[in-house]
C-alpha cells in the first residue's frame, strides 16, 4: 500500500506547482491612449498597399524582386517611419551552373535598373501622400519618413545608383507633394 500513497503524492505534486494566472485587464486599469496614435491596422494597411505597389511597378516578364515585407512604426514626438527593402531587378545567381555572369548580362541588370530608379521614386512619392492622408491623426509637424534600400549583387555594376533612397517631409508638406529626396 506505500508505494500506492507514494505514487498518488507523486502525482498530486504539479497541482502545488500550478502558476497563479493574473488577474484579467479590465478597461479600467489600461494605459490611456496617447492622442495622435495611429492604429496598428492603419499602418499595417499602408504596408500591405506599399509591397503591392513595390510588386506591380514593374513588367510582369521582368518583375522586381521584394526582399520582405515594408514595415512601419510610430515614433512618439516624431512621426511615422516606412522601410522596405527591394531588388529592382530580379538577377541570376552564381550557381554550379551558372558560374560566371557575363558582361552582357551585367551591362543589361544595370540598365534596368536605372531604367526602374524613376519609377520606384514616383512609387514611393505616391506612397508619401498616401501616408499623409491617412496618418491625419499626427500633427501635421511631425515626419512622415519612407526608406527604400537597394539590394545588388556583390558581381553587379552598382555606378551612379544608390544603396538606400529615403524621403522625408512634415506631414503637412507630404500632403501638398513637398517631399526631401535623399540618395546615399
Amino acid at each position: 500500500m506505500k508505494p500506492g500513497l507514494a505514487f498518488l503524492l507523486l502525482s498530486l505534486t504539479p497541482a502545488w506547482c500550478q502558476i497563479v494566472k493574473p488577474a484579467a485587464l479590465t478597461s479600467s486599469n489600461l494605459p490611456a491612449s496617447k492622442p495622435g496614435r495611429i492604429p496598428s491596422s492603419a499602418i499595417s494597411e499602408l504596408e500591405r498597399a506599399f509591397n503591392n505597389r513595390l510588386v506591380t511597378m514593374a513588367d510582369v516578364n521582368e518583375p522586381l524582386d521584394l526582399l520582405g515585407d515594408t514595415r512601419g512604426v510610430q515614433l512618439d514626438d516624431y512621426g511615422v517611419i516606412f522601410t522596405s527593402e527591394v531588388s529592382l531587378v530580379v538577377t541570376p545567381a552564381i550557381t554550379p551552373f551558372l558560374q560566371k555572369i557575363g558582361p552582357e548580362l551585367v551591362a543589361r541588370v544595370h540598365k534596368r535598373r536605372v531604367e526602374r530608379m524613376p519609377i520606384l521614386k514616383a512609387a514611393m512619392n505616391e506612397m508619401m501622400r498616401n501616408m499623409a492622408a491617412k496618418f491625419t491623426q499626427i500633427p501635421a509637424s511631425q515626419q512622415i519618413v519612407l526608406v527604400v534600400r537597394l539590394y545588388y549583387g556583390a558581381w553587379e555594376d552598382t555606378t551612379g545608383m544608390p544603396a538606400q533612397v529615403i524621403m522625408r517631409a512634415q506631414r503637412a508638406a507630404a500632403a501638398a507633394g513637398r517631399v526631401e529626396t535623399e540618395e546615399r
